[in-house]
This record gives C-alpha cells, structure tokens and sequence, in this order.
C-alpha cells in the first residue's frame, strides 16, 4: 500500500468515526425460533422494508427527497450496491431519518458476466482476489461502526456468468471461493453485522445451481439474497427444495423484467404500465416477502428512484421530477396497511402506436388511457426516445437515448409525426395530477426506411452504440464518472474523467469502441456512408485544460482525422471534427481524446464530454414500388409488378403495393402515382 492511500484511508477512517462519534454500532443477529428464522436488530425483531438506492452522495439534491419518501411510505431501510467518497454521509442521513443501510461491497465481475461487457476480474488470480480483499476491508474499517449499518452485501450478482462462460466450473468455484473468503474477512473484523451474498434469482440455469454453490462454498454467509422480479412467487418453495438451510431476503424486486417481455416483431419490448407495475410490487410484497417471513428477513423494491433519462422507465418508481408514481402507492399501502390520500394517475396504456410501423413523417395520433381517481384533470408530457440494440442485436432495456419532449403539459391525445430517422422507438406518456403525483406509459413503434445493408443511420448519439473502455497511456491516473448533459436528460449522458498526474510527465485517454475493447481485431459498426463530422460539447473545471482530440484509428480503421491543441475552458463548448472526403466502411473508434502532462503539474483536473453526435443525412424515406433499389419507379419496376400480376400471399411479396393482398390494378395506379426519381426527403 503506498503512502498516498495510507493517508487517504487514515483520513476516511477519522472522518468517519467523527460522523457517528457519539452512537453505537448497533448490533444485529440471526435467531432460529420454534416458528423459523428471525432478524434482530437492537436486540428487536427487525423485517426489512427496503428501497433500492443508486445515488452516491448527499451532495445529490434528490437523495433526501428520496430517503424522506421511503421514511414516509413507511419503510425502514435502504440498499446500497458500494462504497464510495459519500457514503459515510448516506448513513448519517439514513440514521437520522431511522432507516439502515445494507451496504454493498462490490465485488468485480469477471470476464464472462452476463451483465458486464468488457469485465475482465481474473478469479483465478489468488493474489488480484486477496487485493481485492484488502481493499474491500478498509471499507469494512470505515463504516463497521456506524449506528445506520444493517449489513454486508458481499459482491452482486458475481456468479451470473454467460452459458458459456458457466461452463468453465474451475473458474465458477473460484468465484464462489473468493465470496466466501470476502465474507470471512467481514467476520472477523465486524462480528456485529451479518454477511449476504446477492445473486440473480436461483440461478436453475447453471451447470449448478446457486443454492448448492452456497452450501458448499460459503459457510461464512449468513443470508442469502435472491434478486427476483418475475420469479419472485417461485423463489421460497424452490429454496425449500435446495440444500440451503439458512434464512434468505429479497435485495431486488418489481416488475417483471424486459429480459420476459413480449416483443415486438423487430425486438422491441412492450412495457407494463405503472398500474400493473404496482400490482407486482404490491403482490410480490405480500405473497412472497412478508407472507413468507417465517424464513424471509423482508426485501429492497428496486428502483426507489427518478425516471432518467426520462425514457428510462422499466424498474423507475419516481418521475423526471421527483413525483411518486402507483409503485411508490403500492408499497405505502403494504408497508402501512392503506393507501396515500391522494392516489397516483391510473394509466392503462398507450393506443394508435403500440407495435406499430410508420413511414418517416407520416402522421401519428395516439391517446394515453389515463384517469385521476379523485377526478381532477390530468396533463400529460410526451417524450419520444431511441430503442437501442448492442452489437449483437440484443435489446438493450436502458436506452440512454436521445430522446425529445414533443409536448409538455398537453392533452391525452397526441398528433404529432413520425421521426425522419429509421429505426426502432418508444413513446412515454408521464400524466400528472394537480398534487404532484405521476401514471407512466410507454409503446414501442418503429419507423421504416431505406437502410443501406442494415448500416447505422446517421445522424446518431456515439454513446449509443459505443463504449468508454479504450484507456490509453496512463490510464491508471483516469477516473470515470456518468454526468447529467448541460442539455439535460434527453441529450444522452455525458462523461468526466478526472486525469491525477503522476509524479512524472506522462500522458493518458480514452477511446470509445465497437464493441467494448476492440482495438481492431473485430469489425466495427457498420456506418451509412456519407458523415459530415463528429460533434461533441466539451468543457474542464481548470481553464486552459489542453487536450487532443480525434475521430477513427489509423491502424483499426483506416482513417484518423485530428483536432489538436484545444483549449478548453469552464463553459461546455461545442466542437467539430469534419470527416469531408473521409471514406470508411465499419468504424472502430468513432471519437477519442488524449491529454499530456507538463513538467511539474501535478494537479488533477476534470475533462467533461457530453452529446457525441456522429453527423450526417437521414436516410431517403421508403420508395416503395422501387423494387430493385435504384431510388428510381420506372420500366424495370413496372416489369417486376406485371411479372406478379394476380398473385396473392407470400407470392405477391412486394409488389401488393396497397397489401391488399393480391397484385392488381390498384397497385398499378400507385406505381404510376409514384413514377420518376423517388424522393430524397419526407
């Protein structure tokens, strides 16, 4: 350990024991009773009524709404998934409203994760697994003291390994191994507080599953924590079943997840509302978390938290502005046994979109089925965002956008049209009542158009479809964290990279990559030809920050194009890198930075990135009696429709030009309707 993180962990250890200097830790034990298990916390039965929490600091201004919420619904704890600078103000915040802390000690995911692109943990390396150990107990030194302490959450979700990947069981023993031997490290420094591994539900899937793993592997755990949504009901019979045979709790549950959801015939997910949502919650809380407590220790609804960006909205039980939505009404009434006064907006659904297709422009009415039970009037917000799909085509259920508020305050009917950009889309109608509570509903649509060979259309968000993983130089001196845009939720996330010089001159930066941490070996993503340039917003909290910017990989694909020696200042400032004459195919690193350390600077500084924008044209709208694809209706065409005339079904293919299902003369006047070039813009 170097002196530098001797002195930080001296420093964290004095302020945090100055934080609670004047309360106990308080005590929680495990109990087996003649009726089951029980949790005792102060030497009293303690069942857990608990919310999901992902903010990392009080400096937050929503982390005490939050916190004030799940006091006033009538809960009495929180889950953290880490640690981090701001969590001894989290438990201090916590204890003062009466709620503890399950405090998460994250484990890192190992290459494999189902997850975790990109994680690369080796659990094989005896001496990286007792580092992170090490580490991880300085954790435990900080905050085993604190009166807010609930318990350990050893690792999340570690064993939830690919097929594949769960294949190799030398490796999958190691895991559990290196959990157990985390938790045995929490025992003996803090005897006070009980040990928990989460995993993803039972794990049926493995080669074997999570319950025998447990019993094998980790006599150092005392609880076992089971993440469940959809399974939720399925989750006490089958432990009962299991060789495990100490007590288990509930650290993530809600709505059935879009890992389950009904598609839509490109891939889409059709979302419950709000009110179904809330049926979940409430149900899985009574039926399978308190109704089972007899082994049960309680469980954390997930997610006790804000819509953001404001598509986001599959686990969210908060709106964009903080509003509680049915979910959060759902766990007032189990958590106290009745409903608020004042109930959230019923929302049913979303009608003349849902799993539909539309061409560029075309116009689109659609109406939220909303209604206030107190019967006041409800305005609803209407945002339209992008469906994201990773490398594989595999549906990707946190779309970090962008997305663009059509309306704010409008009717339940919306007209507006259809976006110009093929693709995949969901529209979310937030309806709001006059005393500040939300319904939310959400469709997926999708545009159609003229894609050449399945390419990404432009212009498009790079953080959509690319990752941050491409630190170079020193990388061991970055730091990364998600910022909000300075153009808000709906503009797509933002980064800062915090570069800590070294004592020596060096340098360091990022490239993003398709997919994560390909610098070459595999093709990129495949790009409509034709970009303009690549747009960004950049910005640092040290004026005179200078940094290089560059878009393309000389070596990976075949092109660089430069913007060096810029000079940032504090305000966020857009900037263009132009790709005119630049000819690419598939495009491995879209965008990246680097920053060089000057003799004698030693002091760290922040470089902030938001809206990385590939530009370009849209893609011409669908022509659809082009048949052989030269954006032209003429002879040929025409020759393709009469060669088709009377068929019917799948014979008749695209030429039904009005899908009616067969090929005749209405179809003929449609061609002539649309003789000549096809147009280029809606």
């Amino acid at each position: 350990m170097n002196l530098r993180l001797i002195l930080t962990v001296v420093a964290c250890l004095f302020i945090a024991n100055l934080s609670h200097a004047q309360d106990e830790p308080v005590p929680v034990e495990i109990l087996k009773t003649k009726s089951g298990w029980e949790l005792r916390r102060g030497g009293k039965p303690y069942f857990i009524k608990g919310g999901c929490i992902v903010r990392s600091s009080m400096e937050d201004p929503d982390l005490p709404v939050l916190l004030d919420a799940i006091r006033d619904a009538g809960g009495n704890s929180i889950r953290l998934w880490a640690s981090g600078p701001g969590t001894g103000g989290i438990l201090d915040a916590a204890h003062e409203r009466g709620l503890s802390v399950m405090l998460g000690l994250w484990m890192l995911h190992s290459d494999g994760h189902a997850d975790s692109s990109g994680s690369n943990f080796d659990y094989l390396d005896f001496d990286a697994v007792q580092e992170q150990i090490d580490t991880l107990a300085i954790q435990v030194e900080l905050y085993k003291n604190h009166p807010a302490l609930l318990a350990w959450g050893v690792g999340n979700e570690v064993e939830h390994l690919t097929e594949e990947a769960d294949a190799n069981q030398t490796v999958v023993t190691a895991i559990w191994r290196a959990i157990n031997r985390t938790a045995a490290m929490v025992k003996s420094l803090d005897p006070l507080h009980p040990t928990i591994a989460v995993t993803a539900e039972l794990g049926d899937w493995h080669v074997v599953d999570n319950a025998t793993q447990l019993s094998t592997y980790c006599p150092n755990i005392d609880i076992w924590g089971v993440n469940a949504y959809e399974t939720l009901p399925e989750i006490r019979a089958k432990i009962e079943e299991s060789d495990w045979d100490r007590p288990y709790l509930i650290p993530e549950y809600g709505p059935s997840g879009w890992w389950n959801a009904i598609r839509t015939t490109w891939g889409g997910r059709y979302e419950h509302t709000t009110d179904e949502k809330a049926t979940f919650y409430k149900d899985g809380w009574n039926g399978s978390i308190a109704g089972e407590s007899d082994r049960c220790f309680g469980g954390f609804a997930y997610l006790w938290d804000e819509l953001y960006p404001p598509t986001d909205t599959w686990f969210m039980m908060f709106g964009p502005a903080m509003e509680p939505s049915p979910c959060v009404d759902a766990m007032i009434e189990a958590w106290t046994g009745a409903p608020p006064a004042n109930l959230s907006p019923s929302v049913t659904g979303i009608t003349g979109v849902s799993g539909q297709s539309f061409d560029p422009a075309d116009p689109i009415t659609m109406t939220v089925e909303a209604t206030d039970p107190e019967g006041g009037e409800l305005l609803v917000d209407w945002i339209i965002g992008e469906e994201i799909f990773d490398e594989e085509g595999v549906y990707r259920w946190n779309s970090i956008g962008p997305c663009n508020y059509v309306e704010t305050g409008g009717d339940l009917t919306l007209e507006m049209t259809a976006p110009l950009i093929p693709g995949a889309y969901r529209v979310v109608a937030i309806a709001r009542d006059d005393a500040g509570r939300i319904g939310v509903a959400s469709s997926p649509f999708f545009v159609d158009g003229d894609l050449p060979d399945g390419r990404q259309p432009m212009p498009f968000r790079i953080d959509n479809q690319y990752s941050t993983t491409g630190f170079m130089g020193a990388y061991w001196a970055l730091e990364l964290a998600g910022i909000e845009s300075p153009n808000g939720a709906c503009a797509g996330i933002g980064h800062q990279f915090t570069f800590d010089p070294p004592p020596i001159a060096l340098w360091a930066g990022v490239a993003w990559q398709y997919p994560a941490n390909n610098w070459g070996a595999l093709p990129g993503l495949a790009i409509a030809p034709g970009g303009e340039s690549v747009q960004f917003m950049a910005w640092s909290d040290k004026p005179g920050t200078t940094v290089d910017f560059f878009v393309g990989s000389a070596d990976a694909d075949g092109f660089e194009v430069r913007l060096d020696d810029v000079v940032l200042t504090t305000e966020p400032t857009y900037y263009d890198i132009p790709l005119e004459g630049i000819v690419y195919d598939d495009v491995t690193i879209p965008f990246g930075w680097v920053i060089s350390q000057t003799a004698g600077e030693t002091e760290p500084r922040d470089i902030l990135i938001a809206d990385l924008t590939w530009i370009g044209p849209p893609p011409p709208p669908p022509c659809d009696p082009d048949f052989n694809g030269d954006r032209k209706v003429n002879g040929r065409d025409l020759g393709i429709l009469i060669n088709r005339w009377f068929a019917t079904g799948e014979a008749a293919g695209d030429a039904d030009l009005n899908e009616d299902g067969f090929v005749d003369n209405q179809d003929l006047i449609l061609m002539i309707e649309a003789w000549g070039d096809c147009p280029e813009t809606p």
